[in-house]
């Protein structure tokens, strides 16, 4: 697919996920001699930071461009330039990514007959929320669903990242300056990485919530289920990913996948706040360690899509990927369980170092 002249446009490459696939592309020979045929440009807030320069070091070559996801003539015009697109950025930024289709779509006019530009974007299993507002539903009645037979459509159009999927798929299913599009749905990924941010998001995000507003708190009474899946099976996934998306055979398939281990313990928040709460308060950063509610005024801060996320449960079977012979083996080696309490000490040593 690839040729020196053509361009790479990568949004999130410092990231949790982004900085993950780029060590696990470089483990795999075949994929990384693909991916150096082109020309990586990365959207960085600031090229002179820690970040960037890990960036530089971790992928050779790679040009850095200063701007943020509001920076949208430019993430236009770098998507217009571009043969393949990589957003592992925010998910639900919806000007961002209407840029991105919007210069997608001007290359595709400008190289009729020519390959479609390619545009793989990172979403969220939170799609398949079932909004139970963190109530008890009976495990048979949790609904376990499959990427073969996922349809955007069977879900209430409120749910979390369904108004920006939304634009992709479009995007994807257009005959005029048409464009492949690959929305990936990655569970709740846990662990330590490899890449340039090893720490993952949902103790940065509950950590300093909890000490914020001095609750371990849940969404209603917390009892909703996710899938999990360990931060370096999710790279291994989007080598997968991207060999059938770059395959110059044309055995590419430009179908939605999901991220997850559908046989390990999946995270049930009301056990996530209890055994945080415990970890904070033994640190002295929470005097009282209960799991509890919170109250309207930290939910309300989230609004609809809080609830969806957060109090709703969320599970999803990753047919395509093990039929591709992609396993979860972090995720067996170490559950998310077994990770936590050495996450919540890592957000502890980072937060008192942030406070000294």
């Amino acid at each position: 697919m690839s040729s020196p002249q053509q361009q790479w446009f990568f949004l999130g490459a410092t990231g949790y996920i982004g900085s993950q696939f780029l060590e696990s592309a470089k483990r795999d020979a075949a994929l990384y001699a693909q991916l150096k045929e082109f020309t990586l440009v990365a959207l960085v807030r600031d090229p002179e930071s820690a970040k960037a320069k890990k960036l530089q070091e971790v992928w050779p070559g790679v040009v850095l461009l200063k701007g943020g996801l509001d920076d949208l003539s430019d993430i236009e015009e770098q998507a217009r330039n571009s043969a393949l697109i990589f957003n592992a950025a925010n998910s639900d930024h919806e000007p961002s990514i209407k840029a991105i289709v919007a210069g997608l779509e001007k290359r595709s006019a400008g190289h009729p007959g020519g390959p479609k530009p390619l545009y793989i974007h990172i979403s969220g299993l939170a799609i398949l929320s079932d909004n139970s507002r963190g109530e008890k539903v009976a495990p048979e009645r949790i609904v376990k669903h499959s990427d073969t037979t996922f349809k955007l459509e069977d879900f209430p159009p409120t749910n979390p990242h369904h108004p920006t999927d939304r634009i992709i798929h479009a995007a994807g299913a257009q005959k005029e300056n048409p464009i492949r599009t690959i929305t990936v749905y990655p569970g709740l990924v846990y662990g330590f990485g490899d890449g340039i941010t090893p720490d993952a998001l949902l103790l940065r995000i509950f950590g300093s919530l909890y000490i914020q507003t001095g609750v371990a708190g849940t969404w209603g009474p917390g009892y909703i289920a996710h899938s999990v899946v360990h931060i370096k099976d999710v790279g291994t996934a989007f080598v997968e990913i991207f060999k059938l998306a770059l395959d110059s055979e044309g055995k590419a398939k430009d179908v939605d996948y999901f991220i997850s281990d559908d046989k390990a313990e999946p995270m049930v928040m009301k056990r996530f706040a209890e055994e945080t709460g415990k970890i904070l308060h033994a640190h002295g950063l929470l005097t009282d360690p209960e799991p509890k509610p919170f109250p309207e005024a930290v939910t309300n801060n989230f609004g609809d899509f809080g609830w969806g996320v957060f109090g709703g449960n969320w599970q999803g079977i990753s047919d395509r990927l093990r039929t591709q012979g992609w396993e979860p083996t972090e995720t067996a080696k170490l559950s998310f369980w077994d990770t936590l309490p050495l996450e919540a000490e890592k957000f502890v040593t980072t937060y008192k170092a942030s406070r000294t």
